[in-house]
């Protein structure tokens, strides 16, 4: 026997199913186009504003998901931003809450302007930028890639799509950087001056952006420590010879204040949590966000075609 059950759509099973634009007209009583128009804020149609208000109440009301494909068609452009970073197996649990502090706050950035944000992996040794071409990325940050493999990446360069480059020196006048003033905060961090004083910093790939943190200390090469994973930064702490260090990455320093082998400690926060450390340590932060900086140069980038002759190269976070 065979039963069928006669129900009506409500919208309570909408709820249910993937809503489309159809629905929202039917619950709306107006056309799909009108609906379209209320979406894409199409500026030379003109939508009672009661229209428009009930419009946008039931698109909050349903979840109404807008079809990205569908957008993309009608707008020639894809919605998407592209995040690539280099990961490894044995990445230090500073690098990643160094990278990934970063790309959650930028993500938020971007999801509020209405972007969906394609996170990807690179190999640091043999990167490849097909993905650029692949997915049609309106934007790309690239996060601290080594200085020889940029310019294999740049080569995947589109006229047009921003490639923006996150804590990477490069002497490229048509790519931009984001980087933290490392200068200003290193001069603050030796206000006791020097003597017996050591440099503890994480590795970054760029070679170029830790050889320009080393030449902005005024220390010998001996005391300048770069950790490349938790083995050589306890090697570091047990030879130990100096009172002071300076630290860079809070992660970092979280380790070293739980070893207690230094009298003082300065800890540069590069990952946006200087709770993680204690009062008797002095935190170094600041005071502008990163990923604002990083999200505001791209949308200026989007603004300006011709964004290659604008002044701005580098923007220090300081």
């Amino acid at each position: 026997m065979l039963i069928f059950s006669n129900i009506k759509y409500t919208r309570e099973t909408l709820t249910l199913k993937k809503i489309t634009m159809k629905d929202i007209a039917r619950e709306a009583n107006v056309s799909v186009a009108t609906v379209s128009y209320v979406l894409n804020n199409v500026e030379n149609q003109t939508i009672p504003e009661k229209t428009r208000c009930q419009i946008m109440q039931l698109v909050k009301e349903l979840n109404y998901i807008p079809n990205l494909a569908a957008r993309s068609l009608s707008k020639k452009k894809t919605g998407l931003v592209g995040v690539l970073i280099n990961t490894s197996a044995n990445m230090p649990f500073w690098k990643r809450h160094n990278y990934f502090s970063f790309i959650e706050a930028l993500e938020r950035y971007l999801t509020k302007a209405g972007y969906h944000t394609l996170l990807y992996t690179l190999d640091a040794d043999h990167p490849s930028l097909d993905i650029i071409v692949e997915r049609k990325l309106e934007a790309v940050f690239l996060i601290d890639v080594k200085d020889d493999a940029f310019y294999s990446i740049s080569t995947h360069f589109i006229e047009g799509v921003p490639l923006i480059l996150i804590d990477s020196l490069i002497e490229d006048k048509l790519f931009k950087q984001v980087l933290f003033d490392y200068h200003s905060v290193l001069q603050a961090a030796l206000l006791e001056g020097p003597a017996q004083t050591c440099l503890i910093m994480e590795s970054y790939n760029n070679s170029a952006l830790t050889l320009a943190i080393m030449a902005d200390i005024p220390l010998p090469q001996e005391a300048i420590f770069i950790i490349h994973d938790l083995d050589e930064l306890n090697a570091v702490l047990n030879r130990n010879t100096y009172k002071k260090a300076i630290v860079i990455n809070e992660f970092i320093g979280n380790h070293i204040e739980k070893a207690g082998v230094f009298e003082h400690i300065s800890v540069i926060c590069t990952c946006s949590c200087p709770e993680i450390l204690t009062e008797i340590t002095h935190k170094i932060v600041f005071k502008e966000d990163k990923a604002a900086a990083a999200f505001a140069l791209m949308e200026d980038l989007l603004q300006n075609v011709d964004y290659s002759v604008q002044a701005i190269n580098r923007y220090y976070i300081k």
